[in-house]
C-alpha cells in the first residue's frame, strides 16, 4: 500500500496500464492570484519532468527500464499533478508493449490530453544517463552570503534594487525549500536567476528565496511567482528563472520561465 493518491488516502499500486490515474490542475487558478492573464502571459516557459524509475515489459515479459523525460509547454492550460503521474507511470510496470515507440506514443497521447497541449516524450538508457552526468549552474552563488534570516513565510518585500547601475547577472542558490500543497512534504530546489537591468540586492534576494521555507505551492507555480515578484519589484529588461527541484518519488521537476530570450539549457544538478 502507498500513500500516493491525489487525495492522500492509501491506494493499491496499479501495475496494469491505467490512463485514468492521471490528474490535471488548471494553471490559471493560481496565475490569476499573481495577476497573470492567460491570453497574455508575461513569459515563455517549459516544464521538464524526469522519471528515473519508469519501466514496462516487452512482448516476451522482460522488463525494460529507461529515464523518461516529459516536456510540457508553459502555456498549457493544465499542469499535471505529480503524485497522479507517479501512479500513472507505475501502471506501465507489468504492461507488455512490443516496441519502445509504442510506449512513447502512448505517453505522449495521455500526457497531451491531460495538459491540453502537446507534450514531448523521450527516453534515455542507463548508459546515456551516466554519460551525461551532473552539471553545474553557471553564475554567482548566493549561498555563502553572510546574512541573518528570521522569516520563513513568502515575503517579496525582501527583493529590492541595489543601485541604478545596469548589470547582466546570473545568480543561483541551492538553499531553496518549499512545501508541497497536498502533502506538506518539503521540496528542495536549486534556483537560477538571470537578468539584465538595475542591480538587485543579493542579500535581499537570498532572504526572499529563503522565505519560501514554509510556503505551500507547486513547483511550476513557485517558478512563476519568483518571476512575477522580481518583475514587479525590479522591472528588469530581461529575466529568466529556472527551478531545478530535487528528485522525489523517483521524479524531478525542472521549471523554466523567461522574459524575452531563449529558454536556458537543461542542467541536471546535484540533487537529481
Amino acid at each position: 500500500m502507498a500513500d500516493d493518491s491525489a487525495n492522500g488516502s492509501k491506494v493499491k499500486n496499479v501495475t496494469t496500464y491505467t490512463p485514468s490515474l492521471l490528474q490535471s490542475i488548471p494553471r490559471q487558478e493560481q496565475r490569476s492570484k499573481l495577476g497573470i492573464v492567460e491570453s497574455s502571459l508575461p513569459f515563455k516557459g517549459l516544464d521538464v519532468w524526469n522519471a528515473y524509475e519508469f519501466s514496462w515489459v516487452d512482448g516476451r515479459g522482460k522488463p525494460e527500464v529507461v529515464l523518461a523525460q516529459f516536456q510540457i509547454p508553459g502555456n498549457s492550460p493544465n499542469l499535471i499533478e505529480s503524485r497522479s503521474l507517479k501512479l500513472y507511470l507505475g501502471s506501465y510496470g507489468n504492461t507488455p508493449f512490443n516496441h519502445r515507440n509504442e510506449v512513447i506514443s502512448t505517453l505522449e497521447s495521455d500526457l497531451t490530453l491531460a495538459a491540453r497541449a502537446p507534450v514531448s516524450v523521450s527516453f534515455m538508457t542507463p548508459e546515456q544517463v551516466q554519460h551525461v552526468g551532473l552539471g553545474l549552474l553557471v553564475g554567482n552563488s548566493l549561498d555563502n552570503l553572510d546574512v541573518e534570516v528570521s522569516e520563513y513565510y513568502w515575503n517579496p518585500d525582501f527583493i529590492e534594487v541595489e543601485s541604478n547601475t545596469i548589470v547582466r547577472e546570473s545568480i543561483f542558490t541551492h538553499l531553496f525549500k518549499s512545501l508541497c500543497p497536498l502533502t506538506g512534504q518539503p521540496d528542495s530546489a536549486s534556483i537560477l536567476i538571470q537578468y539584465n537591468g538595475n542591480s538587485i540586492s543579493h542579500e535581499g534576494l537570498l532572504k526572499y528565496l529563503v522565505s519560501y521555507r514554509e510556503h505551500e505551492e507547486f513547483a511550476e507555480q513557485i517558478t512563476e511567482r519568483i518571476f512575477v515578484d522580481i518583475m514587479n519589484r525590479c522591472s528588469p529588461e530581461r529575466l529568466a528563472v529556472s527551478a531545478n527541484f530535487a528528485r522525489r518519488g523517483g521524479i524531478d521537476i525542472n521549471s523554466h520561465r523567461t522574459h524575452k530570450e531563449a529558454l536556458p539549457a537543461e542542467v541536471r544538478v546535484w540533487r537529481q
